[in-house]
């Protein structure tokens, strides 16, 4: 089974946004440590950008967090919506390939996080939430989210994908 990691939305205009911007933070050490995972076994890594975040594409708003350390082999999907597969490339990305699984992280719970969680099942992937790995508008939306959905951690992804750590 091929996985992917998604990175949703870690963008300078959302982290303005967050009202928890500690645990924003936090997850992009979640979020590196996993993207590193995914890329050293060869996996797709792709980040995900809302084009309604700051001035849209090219202003500094839009551009994802300079503590998100980038790939050049990464996929970058724009999105409109809250859905990331919604009206985007991003579903025949995956199948052209072979994916079939996809670990979601990124901003916010409570929206594009949890329906893009919630467009991966629709199309039929199966789908967890990288733990520690989402921010929210609200903290307690994140809790909440990872209570709710299934999740993986970092320890089960290293057993998993058998990379070690740095």
């Amino acid at each position: 089974m091929k996985a992917a990691f998604l990175i949703i939305d870690m963008q300078k205009g959302c982290y303005d946004f967050c009202k928890c911007q500690r645990e924003f933070d936090d997850a992009v050490e979640y979020i590196n440590e996993a993207a590193r995972m995914f890329r050293e076994k060869g996996l797709p890594v792709v980040k995900v950008l809302d084009i309604e975040v700051g001035e849209g594409p090219g202003s500094e708003k839009f551009e994802f967090v300079d503590s998100i350390i980038p790939s050049a082999n990464d996929i970058v999907i724009h999105k409109e919506y809250n859905n990331a597969f919604f009206k985007t490339e991003l579903h025949d990305k995956l199948q052209e390939l072979g994916v079939e699984f996809v670990v979601i992280s990124g901003f916010a719970a409570e929206y594009c996080v949890l329906f893009s969680y919630n467009g991966a099942k629709e199309m039929g992937y199966g789908t967890s939430l990288l733990q520690n790995g989402i921010a929210g508008v609200e903290y307690e939306e994140v809790k909440k989210m990872q209570l709710l959905r299934p999740v993986i951690s970092l320890e089960a992804l290293e057993y998993f994908f058998k990379v070690k750590k740095t």
